[in-house]
Order: structure tokens, then C-alpha cells, then sequence
């Protein structure tokens, strides 16, 4: 096989185990030496010694004066290399030219062609299926507006054209349920545009302040309705405009407080937002959206930012949601160069930080308005109250008691002007309050929220005073 051309059988081993195909060859050409892979690929046997060069490369080597120009070979990279038997095959080379100690070393890269070939042809029957997908989401979305938007203005027009009772209460329900699939909607388009990398973050001036006041807003009515508190505290040092998403960083802190408030039964929300770091016209500010709701245990955080992912299922049926608030709340994050984290306890709430960069707004000028939107929310807080939320749940403590004599007044309130779906959030709340106490209040509390859960006015008051009866017995009253 000409294999003794090289001296020493070392080398000749070397060359043999290679996956390349190894070829030494004189200054006319002529092959002296071919390895192991080279035999197998070329299909010359015994009689690959001897070939010139001309008949493994012909396209790449063939002159019209019928020399042999070494030059040639030297300057060869890529080709197509040919078998005895006529066929060929691309191939990736470098040869070494000194003389007469003449090398070639060439790898078949027919499969890794192929290959490269099927991925290319992979991308862009995936980006034509994101596309067809995306305008299936575009269709879909826009049609289901359309009935939901319908539906919801009818519903609308009923409730100011003067309904009351039971009727009243079932469109409340079935305008709550349009809010809801918009909400749901928003989301999947949202997503959708996010999946795709179609999602593009704007830069424009606007007042900070402001754009937190009307996140607080949004929710507020939720938090009311739920009884519970929220605190906002701004860092001084944050400049009343900066330039930057005001629309997707309002839609950042409306998913975080909305998934707060829906959590949360007791207690407080808290926002805090400080500047941490200043570069030039580059402004980085950290959030802190906490609240005293169910919390989350260590192993559970992973599926939070997951798309279409709640903790458990028992979540998804009891609060509602599609799983991909969070997840789009992390990307939107992410395209304003920040990161989202979470610290949260089962049974002891949760703290959800994130940070984002901004810009400076120019030649904007400070007028103070916009800070002067939270003092009210500030005004007559305490929140030392909550700072051991535990004790709270703790039934016949100072604190416990406090928060049922609240939650029992606004629940016989609700009942009185026949706003069931708020009575029905106050008597949950008096239930967890009540998970420590005895077994027959806890059973009347449980009686006294099935009731009103049905809206039956008589048997929910019937139920209401006797829970007051036993607060009386066990504890001296309330």
C-alpha cells in the first residue's frame, strides 16, 4: 500500500488512526503515500500509489498544457475530490508544498454540508411557521375582541339604564369576565410578539411619578375591595421625567401589583423604588413590589416565569390565569437590560424585585406634581401592623381580632347593599382568619361564606350573627 514512503511505523500508526484522509506526494504530483482513510474513501486499493493529483482533483488541477503547477495546489481550500469510479465529493484541505516532502490532508464534508443544508431549510420552515402562527394569533385575538368588547358595552348600557338585585350582580360577573379575556388576550398577543422577537422597546419622555400613580390606580379599586393597604415609596433622588417604555413599564407594574392584590387577603402591598445607578444620561432603578399574600415555597419559584406555567393547578382553578403574566413581565424586563427576582416564604408573602435602565429626559423640567400624587397614599398608614404577619393568623390576638372586626364590618355592609361578589372576598378573609380557632367557629365561618357565595341575603345573615355569637363566647366579644 506504499505505506513505507514514511519512515517510521509511529507515524505511519498516527496517520492511519486519522479521520482525515493523508496524502504525500512528489513535486510532478504523484502520489508516494496514501493512509488508511484515504484508501477507504478514494476506492484506489493497492493502486492508489502512483495517481497523480490531477485525476483525485481534474476540475482544480486539470491545465490546458497538460503541466503540473504545484502552485495550484498549495492555494487549494475547498473542493470536489473524485473517486476511481468517477464519483465525487466535497472536501475542506490544506496542503504543505517543500520540494519533494509534498503533504495533503482533506476531510469529507459531504455529511456536514448536508447537515448545514437541513438546518437552513429547518429555520426557515420554522420562521414561516412562527409567521403563519403569529398571524393565526392576530386573527384570532382581533376576532375574540370583537364579541367581548360587544358584550361588554351591551352590559354596560344595561347597568346605567338602572338595574338592581340579583340581576345587577350577574352583570358585574359578566363584565368582570370580559375584563378578565381581554386581560387573557392582551397577554397571548403579547407573548406571541415576544416569541417571535417583534417586540420593540420605545424611548420617550415621560413623568415617572405619574406613570407609578397610574399603575396604583388601576389596582386600587382591587385593593379597596379587598381591604387591604398600600404603601409607595419613591427615592427622592429619581427625577420626576425620564425617557424610556412608559406603556411596557406600566404594564411591568401592573402585572406584579395585580398578582399581589390577587394573592393577597390580608394585609399590605408595598412598592418601593430607589435609583441605584447613574451613568451619564443612563439612569438604572430598582423596584420592590412586596406583599403579605400566600407566598411560594423554594422549590416551587422555578415554574413562576415559565410560559403558560402556574406553581400547581390548584392555583390556576382557584385564582384564574393563563401562567403568562409573569413570564412576559421577565421578558419585558429583559429588553430594558434588567433581570427579576423573587423572595418568598409559603404563608408569609412574597417580594418581588426587578431593575430597569433608563434614560434622562432633556430639557425637562422638574415641577413637582407628579411626586405630590402619593401623599395621599402615604397619609395615616400603619404598617407597623403588618410587620409580623404571622400574628395576624394567630386567632385571638389583638392583631387577629382587629383585622375580623374589619373584615365582619365591611362584610355585613357588602350583604346590606347586595354587592355579593365583595361580600363573598370578606367572608374568605374571615375564614383564613379563623383557621386557628375552634372547630365550630371554624365551621361557621365556613357556613357563613358558602351562603354568601349563593347570594342567599337571609341565611348569610342568619350565619353572620351567629359567628358573631361564638366570637362572644370564645373571647369576650369583638
Amino acid at each position: 500500500m506504499g505505506k513505507g514512503a514514511l519512515q517510521g511505523e509511529d507515524i505511519c500508526n498516527f496517520a492511519d488512526a486519522s479521520l482525515e484522509i493523508i496524502l504525500k506526494f512528489d513535486r510532478d504530483g504523484t502520489v508516494l503515500y496514501g493512509n488508511s482513510k484515504a484508501i477507504e474513501e478514494l476506492g484506489y486499493g493497492e493502486n492508489l500509489i502512483g495517481i497523480g493529483l490531477e485525476a483525485l482533483f481534474p476540475a482544480q488541477l486539470h491545465q490546458e498544457d497538460g503541466s503540473f503547477h504545484m502552485e495550484a495546489v498549495a492555494q487549494m481550500k475547498d473542493g470536489m475530490m473524485y473517486r476511481k469510479n468517477g464519483t465525487c465529493f466535497p472536501v475542506r484541505m490544506a496542503a504543505k508544498v517543500e520540494g519533494e516532502r509534498n503533504l495533503l490532508f482533506a476531510i469529507n464534508v459531504a455529511k456536514r454540508i448536508e447537515t448545514e443544508r437541513k438546518l437552513v431549510r429547518m429555520k426557515e420552515e420554522m420562521e414561516e411557521t412562527l409567521k403563519v402562527r403569529n398571524e393565526f394569533v392576530a386573527n384570532v385575538t382581533h376576532e375574540l375582541r370583537t364579541p367581548v368588547n360587544g358584550i361588554r358595552g351591551h352590559v354596560t348600557n344595561l347597568l346605567e339604564s338602572g338595574v338592581s338585585g340579583e340581576v345587577k350582580n350577574t352583570m358585574d360577573i359578566i363584565i368582570r369576565c370580559c375584563e378578565n379575556m381581554s386581560a387573557i388576550i392582551n397577554n397571548i398577543l403579547d407573548f406571541s410578539k415576544l416569541e417571535a422577537g417583534k417586540f420593540v422597546i420605545e424611548q420617550k419622555e415621560f413623568n415617572f411619578y405619574k406613570m407609578v400613580n397610574h399603575a396604583v390606580e388601576t389596582n386600587i379599586t382591587a385593593i379597596n375591595a379587598k381591604g387591604l393597604h398600600i404603601m409607595v415609596n419613591i427615592d427622592k433622588a429619581i427625577p420626576e421625567y425620564l425617557a424610556g417604555d412608559e406603556l411596557r413599564l406600566t404594564q411591568i407594574l401592573n402585572n406584579l401589583l395585580s398578582n399581589a392584590v390577587k394573592f393577597t387577603s390580608v394585609g399590605y402591598i408595598n412598592i418601593e423604588v430607589t435609583k441605584t445607578v447613574q451613568f451619564d444620561d443612563e439612569i438604572e432603578l430598582f423596584f420592590i413590589v412586596t406583599d403579605t399574600g400566600i407566598g411560594i415555597s423554594p422549590e416551587e419559584k422555578d415554574k413562576l416565569f415559565k410560559s403558560f406555567s402556574q406553581v400547581d393547578a390548584s392555583i390556576t382553578r382557584k385564582y384564574g390565569g393563563t401562567g403568562l403574566g409573569l413570564a412576559i413581565t421577565k421578558q419585558l424586563i429583559e429588553l430594558m437590560h434588567g433581570s427579576i427576582h423573587l423572595e418568598s416564604e409559603k404563608g408569609k408573602g412574597s417580594s418581588f424585585s426587578f431593575s430597569v435602565c433608563l434614560h434622562m429626559a432633556k430639557d425637562a423640567k422638574e415641577d413637582g406634581k407628579g411626586k405630590e400624587q402619593f401623599e395621599f397614599i402615604n397619609q395615616n398608614q400603619d404598617m407597623s401592623k403588618y410587620e409580623n404577619i404571622e400574628e395576624i393568623f394567630q386567632f385571638g390576638t389583638s392583631k387577629n381580632m382587629q383585622e375580623i372586626t374589619s373584615k365582619m364590618e365591611k362584610l355585613i355592609l357588602s350583604m346590606e347593599v347586595e354587592a355579593w361578589d365583595k361580600a363573598e372576598t370578606f367572608a374568605h378573609n374571615i375564614k383564613e382568619l379563623v383557621e386557628q380557632a375552634p372547630k365550630e367557629i371554624k365551621k361557621a365561618a365556613f357556613r357563613l361564606e358558602m351562603n354568601v357565595r349563593k347570594g342567599e341575603y337571609d341565611k348569610s345573615v342568619e350565619y353572620y350573627n351567629n359567628l358573631r355569637a361564638l366570637f362572644e363566647e370564645n373571647i369576650g366579644g369583638m
